[in-house]
C-alpha cells in the first residue's frame, strides 16, 4: 500500500521567492494553508499584555490544514509520483485523468541552521525553516555521543507553512547530543543539517555560555539562503557568530535589539508582520551554524517591535513572528515559570540561575530621545513580572545568580535625553524601578546584571553587583561618554564568554576576531 502525503500549494511555493513577494501574497499563503498562525489570544484576537496565552500547538492536523482549499492541494505518493486517484484539478476543480503529468515536489532546502531552543534535562526543541519544499517531509533524529544508531523524533509540528518543529525528549541531563535533519523519502541520504544540542546541566558541572546583544539586523525583501552580507550589521553578526562558535558554549543569550526597523521610523513598529518575519529569518541566517550547535535564548529590546507604547495590534505583528521563528521557553518549560508570551522566564544550568527580564513590553510610555524623550523613572517591569522576579529570586538555591535585560529599569546617562532613554547601566542603580530591582539583587545575592542597549563594552560594580555590558554584535553606533556617561569602556564589536564553575565565574569581553579585551572573575 502506497503512503500518501498532502502537499499544500503554499509549501510547494519557493520561499526564497516568497520572501521577496508583496505582503498581499504572503497573506494569501497564510490564508490558504496556515490555520496554525498564532495571535496573542490564540483565537484571532489581539492583546498587548495579559489575557490568554498564544496557541502554539502546531496548528490544525495535517489533513485539516490540507482541507483549507481543494484548489490549493494535490495528492502525491511518498516517492513524488502522481497517484491515480488525485481528486481535483487545482485550476478547474474537474477530475484529474490518471495519465495527466504532475510535477514532482520541490526539493526541500533550509533557511540557515535549525534553531535549538528551550533545552531541559531531558529534552530540547528544534525549529527548522524551509526556503523550498514541504516542511512536513522533514524528519529529525538524535543520538548520544559515541552511539551508532539514531533515534527518530516524533513527526514534526507545523506551526507555519515554512516551519517544522520538534521536541526531542527522553534524553539524559548534561549530555551533548547529535541530531540530523533529513528528508523522509531519503533518510539514508545526506542530511540537510547535522548539529548538536546540550541538555540542561546538573549542579557541580562546569560550562560556558555566550552573550551577545544589539545585532540590529534589518529585514530584507528577500532573504538569501547563503551567507552573503550587506553592510556593517550583517558583516559583524556573521563574524561574531563565528567567534562564539569557536568557544563551544552550551547556549547563547541575546540581550535584545536582535532586529532593526529604522526604515520605518525611529523606534516605530513595522507596518506588517511580514517584515518581522523577514528580520528574524535574516537574523537566523547570519548566526549560521552556531545557531544549530548552541541553544538560543532571546531578550526583548526596543528595536524588536514589542514596545509597550505601541497598540496591542502593533505589538502582535512582531510578537507572533517571534513565537514562530524564534521560540523560547514556555511557562511550563522550567519550574521557575515565566510569561505566556515567552518574553520573561528563568532556568537553572549547573550551579547558576538565569533570569531573563523584559523592560520593553510592560512600559507603556514613549521614549524617543529628542522628539519625545519621556522621563527616566517611569520604566517598569509591570506588577506581574516584578512579583514573579521576587518570587524567583526568593526560591533560588543556585550558587551563581544572573539577571539579563535589555537595559536598566531607569536611566542615568550622559545627557537628559539618553538618561530618559534607559542608558547608563550601573549609574542608574538607584533610579526609578531599577532601585527596586537593585535592592532585590542585594537581598537575594545576585552577582551580575547583564544588559545591552549602549553598544560598548563596560562593567561597573555597584554594591558588589556587576553591571556588565558585552559590547554590540552589529550596531554601527558606538556611543561616547557624552552619551552614556561611562568613564571606562571599549567601542569594539563582539560578545562576552562566561565560564561558570561551582567555585568561580570568569567573564571575558571578546572583540570581533577573538581577542580578549577585558576580563573579571568572581570567586
Amino acid at each position: 500500500m502506497k503512503l500518501r502525503a498532502v502537499v499544500l500549494l503554499c509549501a510547494l511555493t519557493n520561499f526564497s521567492v516568497l520572501a521577496g513577494c508583496t505582503d498581499e501574497l504572503y497573506r494569501a499563503v497564510w490564508d490558504a494553508g496556515a490555520t496554525g498562525r498564532p495571535d496573542a489570544t490564540g483565537s484571532g484576537g489581539n492583546t498587548a499584555q495579559g489575557g490568554a496565552p498564544p496557541v502554539l500547538d502546531g496548528g490544525a492536523p495535517r489533513d485539516a490544514v490540507a482541507g483549507a482549499g481543494e484548489a490549493g492541494r494535490m495528492i502525491v505518493d511518498a516517492a513524488g509520483d502522481a497517484t491515480a486517484d488525485v481528486p481535483v484539478d487545482a485550476a478547474s476543480d474537474a477530475p484529474v485523468d490518471a495519465t495527466d503529468e504532475v510535477a514532482p515536489p520541490t526539493p526541500v532546502e533550509l533557511v540557515g541552521a535549525p534553531l535549538v531552543f528551550a533545552p531541559t534535562a531531558s529534552s530540547f526543541g528544534l525549529n527548522v525553516v524551509v526556503s523550498n519544499g514541504d516542511p512536513s517531509e522533514l524528519r529529525a533524529r538524535v543520538r548520544a555521543p559515541g552511539a551508532e544508531t539514531w533515534t527518530d523524533a516524533a513527526l514534526p509540528e507545523l506551526p507555519a507553512p515554512d516551519i517544522a518543529q520538534w521536541r526531542c525528549d527522553g534524553l539524559s541531563a548534561g549530555t551533548l547530543y547529535e541530531y540530523e535533519i533529513v528528508v523522509a523519502q531519503n533518510e539514508a541520504g545526506r542530511p540537510l543539517f547535522s548539529g548538536t544540542a546540550m541538555t540542561q546541566r546538573e549542579p557541580g558541572e562546569r560550562f560556558a555560555f555566550a552573550m551577545l546583544t544589539d545585532s540590529h539586523i534589518a529585514p530584507r525583501n528577500e532573504v538569501p539562503i547563503d551567507l552573503q552580507t550587506n553592510g556593517f550589521a550583517e558583516d559583524t553578526l556573521l563574524q561574531v557568530a563565528r567567534d562564539i562558535r569557536e568557544g563551544h558554549p552550551d547556549f547563547i543569550i541575546h540581550g535584545g535589539d536582535m532586529l532593526d526597523f529604522h526604515q520605518f521610523g525611529f523606534n516605530l513598529p513595522p507596518p506588517d508582520e511580514f517584515w518581522t518575519r523577514m528580520g528574524y529569518l535574516n537574523y537566523r541566517r547570519l548566526l549560521a551554524d552556531t545557531l544549530g550547535e548552541a541553544a538560543h535564548f532571546p531578550v526583548i529590546g526596543n528595536w524588536d517591535g514589542e514596545n509597550g507604547c505601541y497598540t496591542a495590534e502593533e505589538i502582535d505583528l512582531s510578537r507572533t513572528q517571534r513565537l514562530l521563528y524564534l521560540p523560547g521557553p514556555e511557562p511550563t518549560t522550567y519550574p521557575q515559570g515565566g510569561s505566556a508570551y515567552e518574553d520573561y522566564y528563568a532556568f537553572t544550568w549547573g550551579d547558576a540561575l538565569f533570569v531573563v527580564l523584559n523592560v520593553m513590553s510592560y512600559t507603556t510610555t514613549w521614549h524617543l530621545l529628542g522628539t519625545d524623550p519621556g522621563v527616566p523613572d517611569d520604566w517598569t517591569l509591570g506588577d506581574a513580572q516584578l512579583t514573579w522576579l521576587e518570587q524567583t529570586l526568593a526560591n533560588a538555591t543556585s550558587r551563581w545568580r544572573f539577571l539579563f535585560i535589555h537595559h536598566t529599569v531607569g536611566g542615568a546617562a550622559g545627557d537628559p535625553a539618553n538618561t530618559a532613554y534607559g542608558r547608563g547601566g550601573g549609574q542608574a542603580a538607584y533610579v526609578g524601578e531599577q532601585a527596586v530591582v537593585h535592592a532585590l539583587m542585594q537581598q537575594y545575592a545576585v552577582q551580575v546584571f547583564f544588559y545591552g542597549h549602549d553598544h560598548v563594552f563596560t562593567d561597573m560594580v555597584v554594591d558588589g553587583i556587576h553591571y556588565t555590558l558585552p559590547g554590540s554584535a552589529g550596531a554601527p553606533w558606538k556611543f561616547p561618554d557624552t552619551t552614556t556617561g561611562y568613564g571606562e569602556y571599549w567601542t569594539d564589536s563582539g560578545h562576552a564568554r562566561v565560564e561558570v564553575n561551582p567555585e568561580s565565574v570568569r567573564v571575558d569581553f571578546i572583540a570581533m576576531g577573538g581577542a580578549v579585551i577585558c576580563s573579571y572573575s568572581l570567586n
